[in-house]
């Protein structure tokens, strides 16, 4: 207990370091979730636009290379320029879960990587994320006249559907 002088420097300047260094590691954190909810934004308007883009295809994946850079140049138009590094855009035609010969799921997944924190606490290395968005897949409206056409056929027995027939729905 001789010679305490200086104690109270010593133990705030660690104290006020560590406070600090918390500060700019949450911060940091916070950046990353920004970032990635900005990417799953533009993901997900991205995977819309991809869905929605079925001008007369006449199955599931005709015509697909427009509707998938169609749906990338909606991705570059919601990403903010210069707000979000190191985003690498990717992209999928169906998730692979199917029933039958449809896909239930399409859409696109955008892979990018960000520093974990500021550098000087939790260190310089990147963490890869992928921002997936796969939406509910309506049938192309060919896949619509080959389902209601094999109905007509089981149910009238016909051979063909080369006869114009159209279905009413009363809403009952």
């Amino acid at each position: 207990m001789k010679n305490e002088k200086g104690q109270s420097t010593i133990e705030f300047i660690l104290t006020f370091s560590l406070s600090v260094g918390f500060i700019f590691l949450f911060l940091k954190m916070a950046m990353n979730y920004t970032n990635g909810y900005m990417v799953h934004h533009a993901t997900y308007m991205a995977a819309r636009a991809y869905l929605v883009n079925d001008q007369e295809r006449q199955g599931a994946d005709d015509n697909d290379a427009r509707a998938l850079e169609y749906a990338k140049q909606v991705f570059e138009d919601y990403m903010p320029e210069g707000l979000v590094r190191g985003v690498t855009q990717s992209s999928i035609k169906n998730s692979g879960i199917r029933t039958g010969a449809l896909a239930i799921f399409t859409g696109i997944y955008a892979d990018f990587t960000q520093t974990f924190s500021a550098g000087f606490i939790g260190g310089t290395g990147t963490i890869p994320f992928r921002s997936e968005a796969f939406l509910g897949r309506e049938p192309t409206r060919n896949e619509t006249f080959k389902q209601t056409c094999q109905v007509i056929k089981d149910i009238f027995t016909l051979s063909s559907c080369d006869v114009h027939v159209t279905l009413d729905d009363n809403g009952g």
